[in-house]
C-alpha cells in the first residue's frame, strides 16, 4: 500500500504502509465441523482462496475458470465522464452512438450480460443473479450495454443514487477453489467480489482508499456461530516499530509508530525497507459496514484483536501468528489464538484485568488510557483483526464487508494526538453515509 506515490523517473524509494490484508470467515456446520478461509502471505504457496466466481448452483469452481478470472479489472472516472458525454451528444443530435469510441475499460466492465467483454478478454461471463461487477442500467433491461448509455458505478447496499468514483477496480475470488493450505480449514464455499475505489480531490478524501467485499454464501447448509473479519498487516514504513489501537465508537483501527523516527536504527529498517524517517504518517481502517445477522440487523465491530510476528521480538506463542483453522477462528472470536481472552491492560494477554473484546481502546497521548504507549511496549511486528459476530450464515445469503482506509500524513510524535486522524476518518465517514 504505496502512500505518497511516487514518480518512477524521481529515484525516490517508495514506501508502504500496510503490508497485506484479506478478509477472514469461519463458523461451524450443523455437525460441528469448522467451516473457514483465511489468508496472510502465501508463504510455500499456502492458499485459502483463488480467483473466479463459483457455480451458484454447485458451489464449485474449474481450474480453467479460476485461471480465466486471474486478474483484476480498472476503470477510470475520466473514462466513464468521457463515454457519458459522447452518448449525450449522440442522444441530443438524434444520431447513432458510434459504440467504437467508448473506452476499453467501459466496454470491457465485467457486468451482467456485456456483449462485448468477451472479445475483449477472450472468455465467457457467467449469468449469475447475484450480479457481477455494479452498473447503471440505462435501459433498465437487466443487462449492460454501454453502447446504450450504461457504465459502471459504486455498488453499495441502499444507495440508489448512481454515482462513479476517480479509479475502481474489481476482482472475484472464492474459497473453494482447492484444499486449503493457508489454514487447513474446510471450505466454506463462499464467492467474494471486490471493488476497490479511490478519489482524487484536494483534501484528506485524496489519501484515502474503500474496498467493498461483496460475500455470497454458494452453500447449501447454514453455518452457525460465524465470523467475518478483515485482516491487516500494517506497517507503517519500517515493520519493527509500529504500534496499534483502536477507536471501538468508530469501529477503526490504527497504526502510528513506535517512536519519533521511523526505523529500527535512525531512519534504517532492516531488509532495507523504506522509511518515512522523520515525517511519518498514521494510518487508521475504518470498518463502515459488517455483515446482516438472521433478523436482517447489521453487524458491526464486535472485537478488534492482534497478535505478533514471532519473528520480531520475544513473544509467548499465543500471541503470536496462527496455524491451524482453530487459531485463526480464535482471533477472529476476540480471543488470543489459544482460546484465552483479551484482558485490559499491558499487553492485553494473562494481565489481571477484566475481560475485554477490544484491545487498546484508549488514544496514544491519553497518560492514563490503555494504548500501547502508556503500556510502553516493546518493539513488535503486528497484525490486526476487526470482526463482525457471532451470526448464522444461511445459503445464499448476500453479504457487504466495507472498509475504508484512512492516511494522514506527518504527525507529531510520541504518542500522538490522533485527533487529525479522527477528522480525516469523520470525511470519510460522511462521504460513505452520503
Amino acid at each position: 500500500y504505496i502512500v505518497p506515490k511516487v514518480d518512477p523517473a524521481s529515484g525516490q524509494q517508495e514506501v508502504s504502509s500496510i503490508f497485506a490484508g484479506a478478509v477472514w470467515l469461519g463458523g461451524y456446520d450443523p455437525v460441528g465441523n469448522l467451516k473457514l478461509a483465511a489468508q496472510s502471505y502465501r508463504t510455500g504457496n499456502a492458499n485459502d482462496f483463488w480467483p473466479g466466481p463459483l457455480d451458484p448452483f454447485e458451489g464449485t469452481i474449474e481450474t480453467s475458470v479460476c485461471e480465466q478470472w486471474d486478474k483484476h479489472f480498472q476503470v477510470l472516472g475520466t473514462n466513464i465522464a468521457a463515454h457519458l458525454a459522447n452518448y449525450s451528444k449522440a442522444i441530443q443530435a438524434g444520431t447513432d452512438y458510434d459504440c467504437e469510441s467508448i473506452p476499453e475499460d467501459v466496454l470491457g466492465w465485467p457486468a451482467r450480460g456485456n456483449p462485448y467483454f468477451e472479445e475483449i478478454h477472450g472468455f465467457k461471463l457467467p449469468n449469475t443473479t447475484q450480479g457481477l461487477a455494479a452498473f447503471y442500467d440505462q435501459d433498465g433491461d437487466g443487462q449492460y450495454d454501454p453502447c446504450v448509455g450504461d457504465y459502471p458505478v459504486i455498488e453499495i447496499r441502499g444507495c440508489t443514487v448512481p454515482q462513479y468514483p476517480d479509479e475502481m477496480v474489481f476482482w472475484i475470488y472464492n474459497d473453494a477453489g482447492g484444499i486449503h493450505t493457508q489454514t487447513q480449514g474446510q471450505p466454506i464455499q463462499m464467492e467474494v467480489q471486490v471493488q476497490a475505489f479511490a478519489y482524487a480531490t484536494n483534501d484528506e478524501i485524496n489519501d484515502m482508499t474503500f474496498q467493498r467485499y461483496k460475500l455470497i454464501n454458494r452453500a447449501t447448509t447454514s453455518i452457525d456461530s460465524t465470523f467475518f473479519a478483515m485482516w491487516v498487516d500494517p506497517d507503517l514504513g519500517c515493520f519493527t516499530d509500529d504500534y496499534i489501537g483502536c477507536d471501538t465508537s468508530r469501529s477503526l483501527a490504527y497504526v502510528y509508530n513506535e517512536d519519533v523516527l521511523d526505523g529500527e536504527t535512525g531512519c534504517d529498517c532492516p531488509l532495507g525497507v523504506g522509511t518515512y524517517c522523520d515525517e511519518v504518517p498514521i494510518l487508521g481502517v475504518d470498518y463502515f459496514r459488517g455483515p446482516l445477522d438472521e433478523e436482517g440487523n447489521e453487524i458491526g465491530m464486535s472485537s478488534f484483536t492482534y497478535y505478533n510476528n514471532q519473528a520480531v521480538g520475544n513473544w509467548p506463542n499465543a500471541m503470536t501468528d496462527p496455524q491451524v483453522a482453530q487459531e485463526y477462528y480464535n482471533y477472529m472470536s476476540g480471543s488470543w489464538k489459544d482460546g484465552t481472552p483479551f484482558t485490559y491492560g499491558g499487553t492485553g494477554f494473562q494481565i489481571a484485568g477484566s475481560p475485554i473484546d477490544f484491545a487498546f481502546t484508549e488514544p496514544p497521548n491519553d497518560v492514563n488510557g490503555w494504548s500501547m504507549c502508556t503500556a510502553n511496549l516493546d518493539f513488535g511486528d503486528r497484525r490486526t483483526i476487526q470482526a463482525s459476530g457471532p451470526f448464522r450464515l444461511d445459503p445464499g445469503a448476500v453479504n457487504e464487508l466495507i472498509v475504508g482506509v484512512v492516511w494522514v500524513p506527518d504527525m507529531a510524535y510520541p504518542c500522538p494526538d490522533i485527533e487529525r486522524l479522527l477528522s480525516a476518518d469523520d470525511i470519510a465517514q460522511a462521504l460513505f453515509d452520503n
